[in-house]
């Protein structure tokens, strides 16, 4: 593990969570002066064999937690539920100094109340304001906003990194389109007669770790509570045409449903118990309602890293082989 104690700026981190994107932030986070260490329900000796530190941690276990992350400056979680609220919890009661949950999709203030996207964000979120506040234990928190991977439309889809299994939605195809199978589903919204773009922002999964590595160099005092980077932003439209023509320009067998009717094809998959296609057209809700949009990346603005386009993302992992 790199180390420096003449930085300065040097920070202990904990990555929580052993999974494909704790793994991805790792990696890079192994390039620093800052030391790390790695939660895990059990043992990873693939880590340890990367001279990684891992500690097991029961989530269940105040003491075992707290006790974990003695001197820990910056906790960045990518576990999610109660095992993420216990860890935050243990992490202000250890005088952590910052907490970034695992959010990494659009800005909270975009969800709807009683969101069926929500798998305990809502929750995490308000146990972070909690802590925010605390007069004996207070614990600052920073989300980091990037819209939608890019790896969702890889061969195999975010499955394919172990990425996103608590979710329904992490299969190659199960978001806007399946571009192996050359089809796809997406969402168009109407006014007067007139179709409306839908933006969408896009981020690949390895320039997530690049801006989060770039932010350790930015005083944890500093941060604000959301850092919103971005690596490309296009509408649904944008992001179809270009797959059809990285592979070769034939139109793709498309669905296209108009945002008036997505409640009318959400009662039907549920009604036929056909679980997949429930969180597809969840997923089309969510981006017609601009879930995954934002302008402003005021992260982008403040490090030096150049996120790949989704032009470019789309050519090397689909064009011609």
């Amino acid at each position: 593990m790199a180390n420096n104690p003449q930085s300065e700026n040097m920070m202990r981190i904990a990555i929580a969570g052993s999974g494909g994107l704790a793994r991805i932030f790792a990696n890079y986070i192994n390039a620093t002066v800052h030391p790390f260490i790695i939660l895990s329900r059990q043992a990873q000796p693939d880590l340890e064999a990367l001279n990684y530190q891992v500690a097991v941690v029961n989530y269940d276990n105040q003491e075992e937690l707290r006790y974990t992350l003695r001197g820990i400056d910056l906790v960045i979680s990518t576990v999610s539920g109660n095992p993420q609220i216990n860890l935050i919890d243990a992490a202000a009661h250890s005088n952590v100094r910052r907490f970034a949950p695992a959010e990494f999709e659009g800005p909270p203030g975009r969800r709807p109340r009683n969101d069926p996207l929500d798998r305990g964000r809502a929750a995490t979120l308000d146990r972070l304001r909690h802590w925010s506040h605390h007069h004996r234990h207070p614990m600052a928190s920073t989300l980091f906003i990037c819209g939608v991977f890019y790896e969702r439309f890889a061969r195999g889809g975010l499955a394919s990194l172990g990425i996103g299994a608590s979710t329904n939605v992490f299969h190659q195809g199960s978001y806007l389109m399946d571009v192996e199978a050359s089809t796809a589903e997406i969402v168009e919204r109407q006014s007067g007669g007139q179709p409306v773009a839908i933006s969408l922002c896009l981020t690949s999964v390895y320039d997530v770790a690049q801006f989060l590595v770039a932010a350790l160099d930015i005083r944890l005092q500093n941060w604000p509570a959301e850092f919103r980077m971005q690596g490309d932003r296009r509408t649904v439209a944008e992001v179809l045409q270009w797959a059809e023509s990285v592979k070769g320009g034939a139109l793709f067998a498309t669905e296209v449903i108009q945002a008036r009717d997505l409640p009318a094809h959400l009662e039907h998959a549920a009604y036929y118990q056909d679980y997949a296609k429930v969180g597809r057209i969840q997923e089309l809700i969510a981006t017609e309602q601009r879930r995954y949009d934002f302008n402003t990346a005021n992260l982008n603005a403040l490090v030096n890293v150049v996120p790949i386009t989704f032009w470019d993302w789309l050519r090397a992992h689909w064009g011609a082989q």
